[in-house]
């Protein structure tokens, strides 16, 4: 659950820099705003480590 909630930490981080907004995020991402709304307020029991890690590459991806 740590590993998960340090990825949504990430994610946050990155919109938080104001660099890209949570509508073009969650568009990369391949995910509705309310999808990632939900994880961004912790609501990703479903989902696994592996698969919140791979919502973190394409944003750390878009800042360089």
């Amino acid at each position: 659950m740590r590993a998960k909630a340090e990825h949504v930490m990430k994610i946050g981080m990155l919109l938080e820099t104001g660099r890209l907004s949570q509508a073009d995020a969650a568009h990369r991402l391949g995910l509705s705003e309310e999808e990632l709304n939900e994880i961004l307020r912790g609501e990703f029991c479903d989902l696994t480590v592996a698969k919140i890690s791979e919502y973190t590459k394409p944003l750390l991806d878009e800042r360089s």
